[in-house]
């Protein structure tokens, strides 16, 4: 029945129906509008993200809003994770947390909720690390600590080489978050990188001179005076590439990869005398009246060069070890004694006959200029000073302003 009451009524005449019913029934109409304000209000709500949360408070004031006790113990654990223990102990505070209404987008993040904790802790600051096998030797809060690293563990490269450089230990910079009385200042954190152990393993591709040899000829037929270079001498030229390991800048292995010769050496050759010196009466007579002796002591001495040999060489060379006595050929009186260019230090001794004697290259000298020598006296060391290749004496016999072969005056022919 109701079916076919409602087949015959106009869809016109039902709204008007229905319209005069909400007017005349006040309570339905209002219980109709609080439904629609809740279902509104509902509706907003889930439309704008609102959620339940929880404010995070440290001294009664609110440092982040989380979703869950849980999110603020993750991001507490991130700034406790560089402290042992007891320090963490000591940094940590104990949040405390409110129920609260939110919208989604405004709960903290983890780096967030990590930011409040270190800006609301007076006692840590970010700071960057250094950590030798695992423990950490200091954290410093400048910027400079990782170019200093770099700095130390490329101390030692070669320039122009292929270079491998490690350090020795587990070494390892890191930012994190630490106490700030453990803050170390700049100068504390260079002084311990500079102290970490780097080892450098370089490849080197170098040029090695290698000196030429000399190879003397003796000749019976000419003076010992005599000598001539035949062959000039020319250094060889090595090329070779060397695997270097060092550490701390010292070479603890050095290994030849690969050596080729650029150039090869030549031998210089020299012919020299080994006949007897002709003397002439006139040089004969001056020995004699000058009586001198040798100047280095028999047996401690070798002849390293005669006069002349070829480079116009204007005395004999003795070579002896460092330190050896020199003493005075004759009698005179000390006319120069320091340094002479070329001779190095050197003493000149003025005898009575008018002839002077030279000893040059000393290590040290014993006489002043003025001094009176005898025959004998120490006047200086063997050195190897002014233009010399090793120690020896130079020594010189000056006749009429002119130096002749000093060798037959000392009994060397």
């Amino acid at each position: 029945m109701v079916t076919v009451i409602f087949t015959n009524l106009k869809f016109e005449e039902f709204l008007n129906n229905a319209n005069k019913f909400m007017k005349n029934n006040r309570i339905f109409r209002y219980v109709s509008c609080i439904a629609l304000a809740v279902l509104s209000a509902v509706l907003t709500v889930i439309a704008s993200g609102v959620t339940v949360g929880y404010t995070v408070k440290y001294s009664d004031e609110v440092i982040a809003v989380v979703s869950s006790q849980a999110d603020y113990d993750e991001a507490d654990a991130i700034v406790l994770n560089n402290l042992d223990k007891e320090k963490a102990k000591k940094a940590s505070i104990s949040p405390k947390f409110g129920l609260t209404l939110t919208i989604k987008d405004r709960l903290s993040s983890t780096q967030e909720i990590v930011d409040a904790i270190v800006d609301n802790n007076d006692d840590l600051v970010e700071a960057t690390a250094l950590s030798v096998n695992g423990e950490v030797l200091f954290c410093s809060n400048s910027k400079e600590i990782s170019s200093l690293v770099d700095a130390r563990l490329n101390a030692y490269a070669v320039d122009g080489a292929k270079n491998e450089v490690k350090f020795m230990d587990d070494v390892k910079v890191e930012k994190g978050y630490f106490l700030k009385a453990d803050i170390v200042d700049l100068e504390t954190a260079k002084f311990i990188i500079d102290s970490l152990n780097v080892q450098t393993v370089s490849v080197v591709t170098s040029t090695v001179e290698v000196p030429f040899e000399t190879k003397n000829i003796a000749d019976p037929k000419k003076p010992r005076s005599y000598s001539l270079v035949t062959v000039k001498g020319e250094n060889g030229v090595t090329e070779k590439t060397e695997k270097i390991v060092k550490v701390n800048g010292e070479t603890v292995e050095s290994t030849v990869l690969e050596s080729k010769v650029i150039k090869e050496q030549v031998t210089r050759v020299v012919t020299v005398g080994t006949g007897t010196n002709y003397i002439s009466a006139t040089t004969k007579a001056n020995i004699q009246s000058a009586g001198f002796i040798c100047p280095i002591s028999s047996g401690r001495y070798r002849v390293s060069a005669y006069y002349g040999d070829g480079r116009n060489h204007k005395g004999i060379d003795l070579a002896a070890d460092r330190g050896t006595p020199i003493f005075a050929a004759g009698a005179g009186k000390v006319i120069y004694s320091g340094w002479d260019g070329d001779y190095g230090y050197s003493v000149v001794i003025e005898h009575s006959n008018g002839m002077k004697t030279r000893y040059a290259h000393a290590n040290a000298l014993c006489v002043t200029k003025g001094a009176t020598v005898a025959q004998g006296d120490m006047i200086a060391t063997v050195g190897s000073t002014g233009w010399s290749t090793g120690n020896h004496l130079h020594f010189e016999v000056i006749v009429g302003g002119v130096k002749v072969n000093p060798g037959p005056y000392i009994g060397l022919r």
